[in-house]
């Protein structure tokens, strides 16, 4: 048995299978998720922690990972109270988990008398295992994965979202993860929305600073039915002493759209694999990441966008703005199948370096296995800040620092602009000027670029 296996077992109260058995029997939980978590458990153990010389990991470094030391559960008062998320205004229905625990659960008196669900997950599974036994069956990958692993056999956090075929939720719904203790945070999200329904679901995730390292690990996943619409925006707010590590997948069916937004601004080390399957006729996505890093903050994302059905369509744009010492590792394939015809795809990388010891690496990459191709690009940039345009800004009266900032939100401007959000968009943007040590009090939401450069 392994140091992690032993040191998990602890945690869970015993050995760890017999843990798992326990606690899913304390909650009823149906015998098909305890064979899956056991199942995951089995994977987690074996599988070893990556390397530089693990495939997909190279420029990921986890030697300062210590699994002994964040795998320990944390006891002593919440400090819930001063972990901030989104503000997003006026909700359709939001559930917030602290440390597992249901803290704040609505939703709309009118979207349930619709047929919608919003729920702890583990709730869900229990009380309609018959919307989810085939959605949790699948396959999540994590096969290849042992964060994956760990989060598919000890997920405490969760929140399952349906939306009925044919129902539109005009204002957001919210799924937050409060990490208040400090202990391990393992969260699964599921979003289902059947034929012809239209939803943004907001996934927020937070922690108090703690002066100990902590890991959170999770599975999001995405299933859009037939002419579905899924707006999923992931906001990643951890501490700096958070270890990250996240599987974000969703199946695109028939003439179904999911949009994403994938927001990375905390953690002291970000792991993201964010995968988009295009299996219907005519299916689309647009895939979009924010990266801001200070410190000596580490982001990793690992994106695939793959084209299964007949004429689908998939636009992806991940921006990168570092400072201090912080980096980011960006990986992206676009895959078109032999299935796929007629496909359109572009994926761009654009990278921002803000100091002299940042760092930035980006590998877009091609996988076209069929001739019938509408459009298939990509492309990738990494570059320090112009002095040019920061001395053109400055002659028009600004201080350096204000010329930088105004750099940075042309920089992150086309992607704020995708934000169908108005109250997260400036809640975002706010959180970039305060990680750039300029945040002015009433400073509004950037505008057009042209505006500021034409004065």
């Amino acid at each position: 048995m392994n140091p992690v296996e032993t040191q998990a077992e602890a945690a869970l109260g015993g050995t760890s299978a017999d843990a798992i058995e326990r606690r899913s029997s304390v909650r009823a939980e149906p015998a098909w998720l305890v064979e899956q978590r056991l199942a995951a458990w089995e994977r987690a153990t074996s599988l070893p922690v990556p390397n530089s010389r693990t495939e997909g990991w190279r420029r990921t470094d986890l030697s300062g990972l210590d699994l002994l030391t964040v795998l320990e559960p944390v006891s002593g008062p919440s400090a819930a109270a001063s972990a901030e998320g989104a503000k997003l205004g006026d909700l359709a229905g939001v559930v917030e988990l602290t440390d597992a625990a249901v803290t704040r659960h609505s939703v709309s008196p009118e979207l349930e008398h619709r047929g919608v669900l919003l729920m702890p997950l583990d709730r869900a599974v229990v009380e309609r295992p018959d919307l989810l036994e085939q959605v949790l069956g699948e396959p999540t990958g994590g096969a290849d994965s042992k964060f994956v692993s760990m989060a598919e056999a000890l997920w405490e956090n969760g929140v399952f979202l349906y939306v009925p075929r044919g129902v539109a939720i005009e204002l957001p719904v919210l799924g937050r993860s409060v990490m208040a203790s400090g202990s391990p945070c393992f969260f699964r999200t599921v979003v289902v929305a059947e034929e012809g329904a239209d939803v943004t679901y907001v996934d927020d995730h937070i922690s108090v600073e703690r002066e100990r390292d902590s890991l959170a690990s999770g599975i999001v996943e995405l299933h859009a039915h037939r002419a579905a619409r899924i707006r999923y925006i992931n906001l990643q707010q951890w501490n700096t002493r958070t270890w990250h590590f996240n599987r974000l997948r969703a199946q695109t069916a028939r003439d179904a759209r999911v949009d994403w937004l994938v927001v990375a601004l905390g953690s002291g080390l970000h792991r993201a694999e964010v995968e988009a399957s295009l299996r219907g006729q005519g299916s689309e996505t647009e895939m979009i990441g924010l990266i801001f890093g200070t410190g000596s903050q580490h982001f990793d994302h690992q994106t695939l966008q793959d084209h299964i059905g007949n004429d689908s369509r998939s636009e992806l744009n991940f921006k990168a703005a570092l400072t201090d010492g912080s980096s980011s590792n960006y990986t992206g394939l676009i895959r078109v199948n032999k299935t796929a015809l007629r496909t359109s795809s572009n994926l761009e990388n654009r990278n921002l370096l803000l100091s002299d010891y940042s760092k930035a690496e980006s590998d877009p990459r091609l996988e076209i296995l069929n001739s019938d191709v509408v459009r298939c690009a990509h492309g990738a940039t990494v570059g320090p800040l112009d002095p040019e345009m920061i001395f053109y800004i400055q002659s028009r009266g600004m201080r350096a620092e204000d010329a930088k900032r105004m750099v940075v939100e042309a920089f992150f401007e086309p992607i704020l602009e995708r934000i169908p959000i108005e109250s997260l968009k400036a809640d975002i943007w706010r959180n970039v000027q305060r990680k750039l040590g300029l945040a002015v009090a009433g400073d509004a939401v950037p505008q057009g670029t042209d505006e500021w450069l034409t004065g």
